[in-house]
C-alpha cells in the first residue's frame, strides 16, 4: 500500500507550479507522477524544479554525468531505462 497519494495535476496547475509544470510537460521529464509526488509541499516542488532545471535543461551540468544521473534514477525506481 503506498504511504503517500498521487494528487491530480490539473489541481496544481492551479497553483504556483503551473510554469514549472508546464515546462516539465513540455521537455517530457520529470513525467507526471512527480509532479504528483511532490506536490504536496508546494515549496519544495518549486525547489525541486528549479533544481531538476538547472541540472538538466540549462547546459551548466555535463552530458556525460546528466546520463550517470539518469541511469542510477532509473535503478533507484525500478525502471529498465
Amino acid at each position: 500500500m503506498p504511504n503517500i497519494s498521487l494528487l491530480d495535476i490539473e489541481a496544481l496547475r492551479q497553483t504556483k507550479l503551473r510554469p514549472y509544470i508546464e515546462r516539465c510537460l513540455a521537455n517530457r521529464a520529470p513525467d507526471p507522477g512527480f509532479h504528483a509526488v511532490m506536490g504536496h509541499n508546494i515549496d519544495l516542488a518549486e525547489a525541486m524544479f528549479v533544481a531538476w532545471d538547472t541540472i538538466f535543461n540549462t547546459g551548466r551540468v555535463d552530458h556525460r554525468l546528466k546520463e550517470v544521473i539518469r541511469v542510477q534514477l532509473s535503478r533507484m525506481a525500478g525502471c529498465v531505462y
